[in-house]
């Protein structure tokens, strides 16, 4: 089942006034004919208003459960031919349950993962602000209560 989920984020608000937001989409599954990103895990679309995105610019960790004891594993992106695409391959172990939390300036997806490692779903926590839904951040208490929930499944 393909899953394509696109995720509209925004800068924090006050600190900067953009025409259109940032953007970041999540694709996955990833397309096994295509060379260049054959094997990912997913392919993470990011817009600026600026511009286009560099590599440093998207970050991101791996939080999980494994054996009851929490962990977090960095996440390492690379470049695509297409640009501000950026492909993540599995960097995290097949134990335990485990989310992303990836990053494009203010704006956070949480990816949730099945226990086979499938994208389940994502999201960016979200706040009105000035008529807009603008991302907030990401609290410890949200990674805990997903990650304790997909531990359930």
């Amino acid at each position: 089942m393909s899953l394509r989920i696109a995720i509209l984020a925004a800068g924090a608000a006050g600190l900067f006034t953009l025409k259109s937001p940032p953007w970041l989409s999540i694709e996955s599954p990833v397309s096994p004919y295509n060379q260049a990103t054959r094997g990912a895990a997913l392919l993470v679309h990011a817009q600026l208003a600026s511009g286009p995105a560099k590599l440093d610019e998207v970050t991101g960790t791996a939080e999980g459960i494994v054996d009851g004891a929490r962990r977090t594993i960095p996440l390492h992106f690379t470049e695509t031919p297409q640009q501000s695409v950026f492909a993540l391959r599995r960097q995290w172990p097949a134990q335990g349950r485990w989310l992303l939390r990836i990053s494009l300036h203010h704006a956070t997806a949480i990816v949730s993962l099945d226990a086979a490692g499938n994208v389940l779903g994502a999201r960016v926590p979200t706040e009105s602000s000035q008529g807009m839904d603008l991302p907030r951040e990401v609290t410890a208490r949200e990674i805990d209560s997903t990650l304790t929930s997909l531990a359930r499944r």
